[in-house]
């Protein structure tokens, strides 16, 4: 009985590839009153780094192409160049 409704269900995702250097993100383990000290605190490049974003969809039996997003993604550009190209023809 689960096979048949797995096989309805889809699960969409998006990922940045950083391609020069890890995506920034530092996590640091510190205690309480130690935020500002200057051992615990690490400067950085703040600047944009060079990456692709890339999204796609995967099914029970099959997967889209990944789609390469450039630049900042709004609701337009997700209907225009993902939903309507991409997902509405897998579904």
């Amino acid at each position: 009985m689960w096979v048949a409704e797995w096989n309805e269900v889809v699960f969409t995702d998006e990922s940045r590839i950083c391609l020069q250097h890890h995506d920034g993100r530092v996590r640091v383990w510190r205690q309480r009153g130690e935020r500002m000290l200057n051992n615990c605190v690490m400067h950085r490049h703040t600047g944009s780094e060079p990456g692709i974003m890339v999204w796609g969809v995967v099914g029970y039996h099959s997967r889209t192409r990944l789609v390469r997003i450039a630049g900042t993604l709004n609701s337009h550009r997700y209907i225009s160049e993902v939903l309507e190209p991409i997902v509405l023809p897998y579904l």
